[in-house]
């Protein structure tokens, strides 16, 4: 089935590069790095696990591990407070103006919008707040004794982890994925595309590109304002 997403019954976001012009995991460690909170040799890393990701190569325990090593100790109040002074510095002057536009669209009309992203809950509640989302999907980090242990409560939502928790939302709502639309920018959001009524890819290049045009999907070119 092809839908447009503004017939959709449920609208699914991927949030990095796609509502923002920014991936907020490598701009967390900068930020942390900045801040003093993380080793300088942080920032670089940073940067090679997020040229594995493009090009299909993640090692995804490891990189977790890395990426939720300030976690460690730490409580929820802690860090929902470097979360919102990371977003404030490096996140909220990133939004593209024709995210908020789409999405006040789809709330306007009643349905609902959803933030669907690999990124853990404490990064992304301040982008999904920005947005006024509907419902906020992520990786949820797990807490032992009041503080987080540095893991991730099963499963990654990531790659075919991302459907599987979409499928369960738009069940909750009475709908499925032919009836729900997807936005994503990257060849890691191919197996949502590939689910949804309406696949729509922001900014696409090379296989995802490629992709796109070959199963007709919309093709979105979103920008910051200048």
């Amino acid at each position: 089935m092809h839908l447009s997403w503004n017939e959709a019954d449920i609208a699914f976001f991927d949030m990095d590069d796609t509502l923002i012009a920014n991936d907020c995991d490598v701009s967390w460690k900068e930020f942390l790095v900045d801040a003093g909170l993380a080793p300088e040799d942080e920032r670089a890393h940073a940067q090679r696990y997020w040229d594995d990701y493009c090009a299909g190569r993640l090692d995804q325990q490891t990189f977790l591990e890395f990426q939720l090593r300030q976690f460690v100790g730490k409580t929820i109040e802690d860090m929902r407070a470097l979360s919102c002074r990371h977003f404030e510095a490096r996140v909220r002057a990133r939004i593209y103006p024709q995210a908020r536009r789409t999405i006040a669209a789809i709330l306007e009309r009643g349905a609902p919008a959803v933030l669907l992203s690999a990124t853990n809950r404490i990064i992304a509640e301040p982008i999904a707040e920005a947005f006024c989302m509907t419902d906020l999907i992520c990786t949820e980090l797990e807490r032992r004794d009041g503080v987080f242990t540095g893991g991730i409560i099963p499963p990654y939502c990531f790659r075919e982890g991302k459907v599987a928790r979409a499928q369960a939302c738009c069940a909750s709502r009475g709908t499925t994925l032919d009836r729900a639309a997807y936005f994503g920018d990257s060849p890691a959001d191919i197996p949502m595309l590939e689910s949804v009524g309406a696949a729509i890819v922001v900014n696409p290049r090379g296989h995802l590109l490629a992709k796109a045009q070959e199963k007709g999907w919309t093709i979105e070119e979103w920008r910051l304002e200048t």
